[in-house]
């Protein structure tokens, strides 16, 4: 499938999708728990739409925390990230996204700890689509930032085609079901927890001391 097709495929699919509420607060409540989100002093996140995983809470928590919080704007071909407080004032971009007002002056240009990046669709190697225009693919070339895209678990792909200007994320947070083993794990934390368990098969003496698998699976990402 090519990525027009895909995107449009993945966009129903986001629709479709239920209890979106709940969700959310479930991967929200992941991130900041993340010792990236914990350890950044200097946050980028994105205005959702009404279809994608809601970021307005934890906008506003990581301003009650003290962070220092960037929401993007689209200018000319690519984005620039501007710091926003609770008197913030928006406007509706051409793309339906809320943006806050744009001046020069608030333009935030030191440097970003931490990204959360939007995205229609992820794959197991933490490959990314999104909306097809490649701002955030500009935006992060040769940035040393963490990047962790967020979505639904319903938006998770075995596999995407990625062109060579396609950056992927660090990790991908997502929804799962808590009595899920999966619970414990993003994307790539399962694929580093893997090694951890042919690691354990080899030595189990070593592990005799958890009293089940899910303290295991904890320690292994904690």
């Amino acid at each position: 499938m090519d990525k027009k097709s895909l995107r449009k495929e993945l966009i129903n699919i986001r629709k479709s999708i239920s209890n979106r509420k709940q969700k959310s607060t479930i991967i929200v409540n992941k991130i900041i728990k993340l010792k990236d989100y914990c350890n950044a002093k200097v946050i980028a996140i994105f205005k959702s739409l009404s279809d994608e995983v809601n970021t307005d809470y934890l906008i506003n928590y990581s301003l009650k925390c003290g962070k220092i919080v960037l929401l993007p704007r689209v200018v000319g071909d690519n984005i620039v990230f501007i710091q926003v407080d609770q008197d913030t004032k928006y406007e509706k971009s051409k793309l339906g996204v809320m943006e806050p007002i744009f001046n020069q002056e608030n333009v935030y240009a030191d440097n970003i700890d931490l990204i959360l990046v939007p995205g229609l669709g992820f794959d197991k190697d933490n490959n990314r689509i999104g909306y097809g225009k490649g701002y955030y693919d500009r935006f992060l070339k040769e940035k040393d930032i963490c990047k962790i895209g967020i979505c639904f678990k319903e938006q998770l792909l075995e596999n995407i085609i990625v062109d060579k200007e396609d950056i992927p994320v660090d990790l991908v947070v997502t929804d799962v079901y808590e009595d899920d083993l999966y619970d414990f794990f993003t994307i790539r934390e399962m694929h580093e927890a893997m090694e951890e368990v042919k690691y354990i098969k080899m030595h189990p003496d070593e592990y005799q001391h958890y009293n089940n698998i899910k303290d295991l699976m904890e320690s292994l990402i904690n």
